[in-house]
């Protein structure tokens, strides 16, 4: 059985992993990122990866530098044939990609060379794009930039948000990738260069991402919505009070008020102008407080169909 190293960190990552060993293909070593302070009491919480790790007795490295020379010998000791990489977070060496007897092996949630970088599934439903999909490919020193081994496509729906189309992914990685496994036991894959010409980014998500400009067409706030589910979440402004938007729908009325007016007010939502389109806010949070539907924050705020978002 060829024996791996697996990379990894994020919830994505994890899913992955997780799967692998549900198949009984449990890799020699696990490397993740060290624990990070979050939370307001600022408490050291490991990576989804380095928590699994643990629950499930696996041996685990979570080293603050990659290029640290007992570090590489001892990742060196496991003779590992391949590195399986998936959202780890930091570039991995070059001196690290020489250690694997066949391949260091990378999983990207995007068609490769489309939305290279940390956020491909976010920017992808953002953007509007109709098709995401995942990528396995040969690691190299350029981000997400090896040759292909073997991608497939799937459609997003209006119905997919970061959260749901991030488990889709997973699922799909990890069916390509032992299929891919399978074909690098037979000797039967191909490695195919990139179109660098064709190459996008996906960059960080940050908290400003989120805000919402009521200038844009109703469709783009609602992707806008979709794709920053979970974190950092689309919001706006009601008077002094930040509202994340949870929950939309795009409804094809005539625009007659300028953008951020709420037009309409029902039980099923607030309908608020666009350039072009209306956006029904179905669920929404106001800073400080738990998720509700907006009919909830009309009663609670006394909420009027002429009031506008800033």
């Amino acid at each position: 059985m060829m024996r791996y190293i697996f990379f990894g960190s994020s919830e994505f990552s994890c899913i992955i992993l997780e799967r692998l060993c549900q198949q009984s293909i449990s890799p020699s070593l696990i490397i993740t990122q060290p624990p990070k302070k979050k939370g307001r009491g600022l408490k050291e919480l490991p990576t989804e990866v380095g928590l699994f790790a643990k629950e499930n007795n696996l041996t685990l490295l979570t080293p603050e530098n990659l290029n640290n020379g007992e570090l590489i010998e001892k990742i060196r000791k496991f003779e590992p044939h391949l590195f399986i990489v998936v959202d780890y977070g930091k570039k991995i060496p070059k001196n690290l990609l020489l250690i694997p007897k066949i391949l260091p092996l990378g999983i990207h949630p995007s068609i490769l060379p489309k939305y290279r970088g940390p956020a491909p599934i976010n920017w992808a439903i953002i953007n509007g794009e109709k098709y995401s999909g995942v990528t396995i490919f040969k690691i190299t020193e350029k981000i997400d930039s090896g040759q292909i081994i073997l991608q497939k496509a799937i459609e997003i729906l209006d119905t997919d948000d970061a959260i749901s189309l991030k488990n889709k992914l997973a699922f799909l990685a990890v069916d390509l990738l032992l299929e891919t496994l399978n074909n690098i036991k037979t000797n039967n894959f191909k490695l195919t260069p990139q179109d660098q010409n064709l190459a996008t980014f996906a960059p960080k998500l940050k908290k400003e991402d989120g805000k919402i400009n009521w200038d844009n067409e109703a469709k783009c706030i609602f992707n806008l919505i979709r794709g920053l589910k979970g974190w950092p979440s689309a919001y706006t402004y009601f008077h002094q009070t930040m509202i994340k938007v949870l929950e939309a729908e795009v409804c094809e009325q005539k625009v007659l008020q300028p953008p951020a007016t709420i037009v309409k007010i029902d039980k099923t939502g607030i309908y608020v102008s666009t350039k072009k389109g209306i956006l029904k806010i179905k669920k929404l949070q106001p800073q400080n407080k738990k998720n509700m539907d907006a009919y909830a924050f009309v009663i609670g705020h006394k909420v009027k169909v002429g009031d506008k978002f800033l």
